[in-house]
């Protein structure tokens, strides 16, 4: 279980809306206008600080390859920022982590072996104090960059980034074009920036300010301390549906609807669309091939008051898939035997009707035409 947020804050910014060290400052003003409550005041920054403690523990401790490294992650840096970001990325940036240990750790034991020489040190030993220190620098460096990508970027290209995730923030899901107008009607741009440009600059650097990659390709979303930002809710529901998701009947005649996603961004869109309808099935971190890294996630939907009660709310914002939709709530109050037969072919169909061999076939095995399958639709 992930005991911090998905946006990677911590348990203080999370529950009160601020970090550890902000929460000290307050209760410092507050004990020098209440002396009288000097003693108490002191023993909650002493509770709130062995809670910082354990925060920070827990932190290093969730990533996979920390090991005997824990000196070593404390010498290189862990203010709130870069807690944070360890939080979010240090298990799939950790080859530039790993390697800012390796330099920090073997610079550091060059100076302690230094320190044991009891006499004045010469010209080679001086030389080496130099370099160790330098790999400590660069050890520090290279710590922060793989932390904070977006430190390498340009003035302009970071207030465009940032001025996305408050679009996004405020607006909820919206597409690469969507936010290049928007910044471009603001005057943020740079007149160097494109539409390609900021959407592969927000896909490349997004995730440092909390945006990834919306359910629909070429969108993107915000995410909180509460999960993903959504303005309106159906609508992503019904873009992700008709992206990445299914509706069928089964040769049982049991209505089927689901969502399928696949890697971290995929897990967090299905989980969050399951707590945002709250119906469906979730079934996480399923390996698509044996020997994938790579896993798949799925929300799916069963019963019949689960299927009636997502495609209700999500119809009017359906694109591709709005027939199987009708089709299938259709079937589910539909008496008559014939006419229900009619519906599950049709839903068959609209899901197959634009892979040549596979459509023209169906009609064959039914021995029906494009013509019939128009009546099966009338009445939807």
């Amino acid at each position: 279980m992930n005991l911090f947020a998905e946006n990677g804050d911590g348990w203080f910014e999370n529950h009160l809306g601020y970090s550890a060290s902000a929460f000290v400052d307050k209760l410092r003003k507050a004990r020098r206008h209440n002396k009288d409550s000097k003693e108490e005041i002191d023993d909650i920054i002493s509770d709130i600080r062995t809670l910082k403690a354990l925060e920070v523990n827990q932190t290093i401790d969730d990533l996979g390859w920390v090991e005997d490294q824990h000196d070593v992650i404390f010498s290189l840096g862990l203010d709130d920022r870069n807690l944070k970001s360890l939080r979010k990325f240090g298990d799939t940036r950790k080859a530039g982590l790993m390697r800012a240990c390796k330099i920090w750790s073997d610079a550091d034991e060059m100076i302690k072996n230094l320190n044991e020489y009891d006499d004045v040190w010469d010209d080679v030993q001086k030389k080496q104090w130099v370099s160790a220190m330098e790999n400590k620098r660069e050890a520090r460096s290279l710590w922060k960059a793989t932390l904070h990508q977006t430190d390498n970027l340009t003035k302009h290209e970071y207030q465009a980034l940032s001025s996305s995730a408050e679009l996004l923030g405020i607006h909820g899901p919206m597409s690469g074009r969507s936010l290049f107008e928007n910044l471009l009607e603001q005057g943020i741009l740079h007149k160097s920036m494109t539409t390609a440009k900021l959407s592969k600059m927000i896909s490349i650097y997004g995730e440092e300010m909390d945006i990834i990659g919306g359910a629909q390709r070429g969108t993107f979303v915000k995410m909180d301390i509460s999960g993903l930002i959504l303005k309106d809710p159906f609508a992503y529901a019904a873009g992700f549906l008709d992206a990445d998701g299914y509706i069928s009947i089964t040769k049982r005649g049991e209505p089927r609807a689901g969502f399928i996603a696949t890697g971290g961004r995929g897990k967090i869109h299905c989980e969050q669309l399951q707590k945002t309808l709250g119906c469906g099935v979730l079934q996480l971190d399923q390996k698509v091939y044996k020997d994938s890294q790579r896993s798949q996630h799925r929300l799916q939907f069963y019963s019949k008051g689960d299927i009636r009660k997502l495609l209700d709310k999500i119809m009017p914002h359906l694109q591709m898939k709005k027939t199987q939709a009708k089709a299938v709530l259709a079937f589910i109050d539909e008496k008559d035997g014939m006419r229900k037969e009619e519906l599950k072919k049709l839903v068959k169909y609209e899901n197959w009707k634009d892979v040549e061999g596979k459509r023209d076939g169906l009609l064959d095995e039914w021995g029906v035409t494009k013509d019939d399958i128009g009546k099966w639709q009338e009445g939807l």
